[in-house]
């Protein structure tokens, strides 16, 4: 499978695209060391009480070293080692870089045999702009993409999609104020 990307700046970064993502996938970045050790004996007790996988506990941080050293393995020990890693990458890199670097990493969708990676080219493949030309609904409908490439793609489910978008629109907006 091809992996593909467009390399962006922070200057082409809108802003409230971080601070939508740390709303919505990591509220601590900016306090932790790479491991939510709160976020993850919530998502331990949620899926224990549920039976099934309903919620992670992963932070930014481990999201990045997960989409960078993907390997198949134990689920409890991938996670240790992810979680090793996601610490010695906090403690060589700042909080701007990682944020910069998941921004330009993250898996966003399929386009047949071509994986997208990172906003600059999911930006162009779901809206044929540049992200720093997005909308506030864009950058929102993006971000919802992240929690599920294959549930929120627009061209696939849209219905989701814009449920999705919505919701992440709604919360975007009050993060911003």
């Amino acid at each position: 499978m091809a992996r593909d990307r467009i390399v962006v700046t922070p200057a082409e970064v809108p802003p409230l695209l971080p601070a939508a993502l740390k709303l919505i996938e990591d509220r601590k970045f900016d306090r932790h060391h790479g491991v939510d050790p709160e976020a993850i004996l919530r998502a331990a007790w949620v899926n224990l009480r549920s039976g099934s996988i309903e919620q992670g506990g992963s932070t930014l941080t481990q999201q990045l070293v997960r989409s960078y050293f993907s390997t198949i393995g134990r689920r409890c020990a991938r996670k240790i080692k992810e979680a090793l890693m996601a610490v010695i990458l906090e403690a060589r890199f700042d909080k701007a870089d990682l944020m910069n670097a998941h921004i330009n990493e993250i898996y966003l969708g399929q386009d047949g045999e071509r994986a997208i990676h990172g906003f600059g080219l999911a930006s162009r493949f779901y809206f044929g702009r540049p992200l720093d030309e997005l909308d506030l609904h864009e950058i929102a409908l993006l971000v919802a993409i992240v929690r599920g490439p294959s549930y929120y793609d627009p061209r696939l489910h849209p219905e989701s999609a814009h449920a999705g978008g919505a919701t992440w629109c709604s919360i975007s907006w009050r993060a911003s104020k």
